[in-house]
């Protein structure tokens, strides 16, 4: 069986999984299981089939970015995992600076600069293509650093810098670091383990084809031990069940980011697609993608590439400038190419269920546009 007929593949050429990834045949079945039909018995034991549902939930992520499901919990979005992360860790008089890029997605901006009101200040690293050298982040990185937010891949300019070695230096100058995913996993291996980030956010929407409202935040265990999150609820505790409104315990991991009762729905759908990935291989995805990415760059000209095209340090999309940029996303609209527009040009992703017949014919579409 060919990895697209394990999805409910559209149509149309879809080149949008930057965006949104394409739902698998088995989330619909995942959802009668795991989620409707346990609603539906009159046993009134839902909860526990949930519970473990979630847990299924946090054993995937784990399992994809080589962690301990323990040190996993589920978030409604990127924004909201940041919020908690942000004002739980302990305050360095000595460390004022937070430092992110001007390429971050907007949100993080939005969350990073309410620490502003704790007298915190934000250093934006100039983005550009630079950003995949190392040696563009050192002066940033100080001993005055409280915390930096890193992307492995940003989603305006496709750039993939080296996470790595920006973390060891994060590391040996005693910095918080949070890792935001939300653009490679899926497409890209990403290893907590290697790595040692203090955090890991990243949702599923993406690549990783689980739909809206399932985002993941994952806590290294040498670091939770220190975070007094404010945003918390039952499910913070370490015993939830029973609770002590006079009591409570947070969480020795990371479920004391959980919150109050959480939803279920979003993570059955989004544990079915994980667990689809997982099977196929992140890294056999990875080197498909990128395939397809060498096939696209080696039939257009060079110079109406907007986005990173270097292997190592590229994710899974490019950025294509036409003549005309409306003319021609209309042009691919018009011939099945689902794709958006970013930077001032079209903006299109790979994943495992494109082909190179499809990127063939997508080059033969763009070759009068560009």
């Amino acid at each position: 069986m060919m990895a697209r007929d394990l999805f409910h593949y559209p149509d149309r050429t879809y080149f949008l999984s930057h965006s949104v990834g394409v739902q698998p045949k088995s989330a619909a079945a995942a959802l009668e299981e795991h989620y409707l039909a346990p609603w539906r018995s009159a046993r009134g034991d839902a909860w526990d089939y949930w519970l473990r549902a979630l847990e299924a939930f946090h054993q995937e992520i784990a399992t994809l970015i080589g962690a301990q499901p323990g040190d996993v919990c589920q978030q409604t979005n990127v924004s909201s995992a940041l919020t908690k992360i942000l004002f739980s860790l302990p305050d360095r008089p000595a460390r004022r600076k937070i430092v992110l890029t001007e390429e971050d997605f907007p949100t993080v901006g939005h969350v990073l600069m309410q620490a502003e009101r704790k007298g915190y200040e934000l250093v934006f690293i100039k983005g550009g293509a630079e950003l995949a050298d190392a040696g563009h982040w050192e002066e940033a990185l100080g001993e005055d650093v409280y915390l930096l937010h890193l992307t492995h891949v940003f989603s305006n300019r496709g750039v993939r810098p080296p996470v790595d070695k920006i973390l060891q230096k994060a590391r040996s100058l005693g910095i918080y670091s949070v890792l935001d995913v939300a653009q490679s996993a899926g497409a890209i291996p990403v290893d907590v383990a290697k790595w040692a980030p203090d955090f890991v956010t990243g949702t599923s929407v993406k690549y990783l084809c689980g739909g809206p409202g399932a985002a993941f935040l994952w806590a290294n265990p040498e670091t939770v031990k220190d975070c007094q999150p404010l945003d918390v609820g039952w499910f913070s505790q370490a015993a939830p069940f029973p609770s002590d409104i006079q009591k409570f315990d947070l969480a020795p991991d990371a479920a004391r980011f959980l919150g109050g009762t959480p939803s279920v729905a979003p993570y059955v759908l989004a544990t079915a697609a994980v667990k689809l990935l997982n099977e196929i291989g992140i890294q056999t995805i990875f080197n498909h993608n990128q395939v397809l990415l060498s096939d696209l760059i080696a039939k257009l000209p060079a110079d109406c590439i907007l986005s990173e095209q270097k292997k190592q340090s590229r994710g899974s999309a490019l950025i294509i400038r036409p003549q005309n940029i409306e003319t021609a996303s209309r042009a691919l609209f018009e011939q099945g190419f689902v794709h958006d527009q970013r930077m001032g040009g079209l903006r299109l992703s790979m994943h495992i269920y494109n082909s190179r017949d499809e990127v063939s014919a997508l080059a033969k579409a763009l070759e009068p546009l560009v």
